[in-house]
């Protein structure tokens, strides 16, 4: 198994090369605001360097070992006891240390123990405040984009399950009808296999995309209704309304077929009854409205809907959150779903 190929940005930022970046502006930036108050640029280094010891000490120490072991599980005393005696064990040690440099070079500051003192857990204090609020920034975008992946990956599951729903006894029928055209009318059956096929071939190949044109849509929905046509025949009356200008955006995929396979799965099976499917289609500028409605038995056998309905609520909350509304109407004897997206 081959690793997977990472960019020349994602290699230094697994070695933490952003880190030592970081230092080195760190240096430059202090260099930059005392060189006038050293008269040796080696010296000032030196004392950078020392500051940099403990700033960096007290900064992982915290970030990276007392935060994962204490904080994150939820050991908040020991987090505490231990954030503080950190915090002051490196600003003393920082103290000691300037104190050290100071009187070894004549340094006036190094009779100033308080002043030291303060000026170092004020120094290790803005570092790890700074530089750890940029860490818990980082790591929201992470988290954030680690959630955002896990919400594709479940979407792209859901619809990969979606596309291998393809419904045997309505392709057992379908391919039925078809056998029975051959004989008695050989070129309406002909079309008819054309029609499966394509509405296999969409459910298999063409949907692999989030979002498809409207038109590749419009035409599987389209092969559906004339074959279930077909296979109802005359028991059932659809009518199919589009308004407005239905091209030139995307939807995605699978969102309207389970409402018009509800719509014909649910119709009355009573021979005295004709049935009647509507399916209205328009689009006012960023609006697109879809309204399913059927007829069926006043007390139908199951419950309305299924898998494939609580599938495609799913994935109207992933796809179009806060985008949409959807409103199922349903009464003895007609089913209404209206669904509303903003494109």
């Amino acid at each position: 198994m081959t690793a997977p190929h990472l960019s020349l940005w994602q290699k230094l930022y697994r070695i933490k090369a952003h880190h030592v970046l970081l230092w080195v502006l760190y240096f430059i930036f202090w260099a930059a605001v005392y060189k006038h108050q050293y008269t040796s640029m080696l010296f000032l280094l030196f004392v950078i360097s020392m500051y940099f010891i403990f700033n960096a000490g007290t900064f992982y120490s915290v970030v990276y070992y007392l935060i994962p072991k204490y904080f994150n599980t939820h050991r908040y005393g020991l987090f505490i006891l231990t954030f503080i005696a950190t915090i002051l064990l490196m600003s003393v040690g920082l103290a000691v240390t300037l104190h050290l440099i100071f009187k070894a070079h004549d340094n006036p500051y190094a009779e100033f123990y308080g002043p030291i003192f303060m000026m170092s857990l004020s120094s290790n204090g803005t570092v790890l405040a700074a530089l750890g609020a940029v860490k818990l920034f980082t790591d929201k975008v992470k988290g954030e984009r680690h959630l955002r992946a896990v919400e594709h990956q479940r979407l792209e599951s859901e619809l990969q399950y979606l596309k291998a729903q393809v419904n045997p006894h309505f392709l057992f029928n379908a391919i039925n009808s078809v056998y029975f055209l051959i004989k008695k009318d050989p070129d309406k059956a002909s079309e008819t296999l054309i029609k499966l096929s394509d509405l296999l071939r969409f459910q298999l190949y063409d949907c692999s995309d989030e979002k498809i044109a409207i038109e590749k849509e419009l035409e599987y929905l389209q092969n559906y209704i004339a074959l279930e046509k077909l296979r109802k025949g005359d028991k059932i009356k659809v009518a199919y309304a589009p308004e407005g200008i239905l091209s030139g955006f995307q939807i995605a995929p699978f969102l309207l077929i389970p409402f018009l396979e509800n719509a014909f799965k649910f119709v009355s099976n009573s021979n005295d009854k004709l049935n009647e499917i509507r399916f209205k289609l328009s689009r006012t500028d960023d609006q697109l409205t879809a309204v399913f409605y059927n007829t069926h038995d006043a007390q139908p056998k199951g419950p309305v809907g299924g898998i494939g309905l609580k599938n495609v609520k799913r994935r109207l909350e992933l796809l179009y959150p806060n985008r949409h509304t959807l409103h199922i109407d349903d009464t003895p004897g007609t089913y209404t779903v209206t669904l509303t997206l903003t494109l």
